[in-house]
């Protein structure tokens, strides 16, 4: 979760270093041409602002009543301004779901339930879905260095563990404790761990 200044920077330094690599020019020639990761980082950025200024306008109290003012009104325009760029992606990503290092590599349908809690270096393709089984019950927690195939869904009050690669298709509706697992089928099952 982003809390100050400095982690704001640290976030979106390593996230873009994800999205265009090292090389200067990159992020320039992503943009000229439109390509799909440079609107991808788009939304990713927006997002990035929007839950520092959310976390930071509701941190206790500790900043004066103006730069709390500036912190709300600058939530509600990055707040909305990322609903603009999730619906042109297909995305609906709610903030403080997700760690540093979300990788998207297609624009395609994703949703997350704002309750859902997903580790550092998240890797997901399109079509895929994490959220409860219906009003007033719990999200999935996924670990860190989760890899989710096109069309994963991960439902319910479950807990997926550090390394677990998802398979494309899958519905994992049961907890995957073993890190580096393999899982995949409908339900998701699990296929063999990595050593």
């Amino acid at each position: 979760m982003i809390r100050n200044k400095k982690e704001l920077k640290e976030y979106l330094a390593y996230e873009k270093a994800l999205y265009f690599g090292g090389e200067k020019g990159s992020r320039l020639q992503a943009w000229l041409l439109r390509s799909k990761f440079y609107r991808i980082w788009q939304f990713l950025w927006t997002l990035r602002h929007a839950e520092y200024h959310k976390n930071r306008s509701t941190c206790g109290g500790r900043s004066p009543r103006l730069l709390q003012l500036w912190d709300k009104m600058a939530f509600i325009w990055y707040h909305r301004r990322k609903y603009v760029l999730g619906n042109r992606l297909g995305f609906e990503i709610p903030e403080n779901c997700f760690d540093k290092g979300l990788m998207i590599y297609h624009i395609a349908p994703i949703v997350v339930n704002e309750d859902a809690r997903i580790g550092a270096d998240c890797r997901i393709t399109g079509n895929f879905c994490i959220g409860n089984t219906g009003a007033g019950t719990k999200s999935p927690v996924l670990g860190k260095g989760i890899t989710a195939g096109w069309g994963a869904s991960v439902i319910g009050d479950i807990r997926i563990a550090d390394g677990v690669t998802i398979g494309a298709g899958s519905v994992v509706v049961h907890n995957v404790l073993q890190e580096g697992a393999t899982v995949a089928g409908v339900p998701g099952k699990v296929l063999h761990l990595t050593e």
